[in-house]
């Protein structure tokens, strides 16, 4: 499975992909089950930029890998 970084002009989100779209980020929820060559072509028309993350940085929290969503706020003040 790799981790493909899609940057748009409004948002930074992820999928999952084996060939097939499997996992998604929110805001790339309709490229569910597409094929890569599918994704590829949609994400080129819409003018975004896509890449794979490495493996050694594509990490994962309790057996779940993480998808990065910023489309909502992060709510990133100090500790409690």
């Amino acid at each position: 499975m790799k981790l493909v970084r899609v940057v748009a002009p409004h948002f930074v989100a992820g999928f999952e992909t084996d060939g097939i779209v499997r996992r998604t980020a929110p805001i790339l929820k309709r490229m569910l089950g597409w094929s890569d060559d599918r994704a590829r072509k949609y994400i080129t028309s819409k003018g975004w930029r896509a890449s794979v993350v490495p493996e050694q940085i594509a990490f994962s929290f309790e057996g779940k890998s993480l998808i990065l969503d910023t489309t909502k706020p992060n709510n990133s003040g100090p500790p409690d």
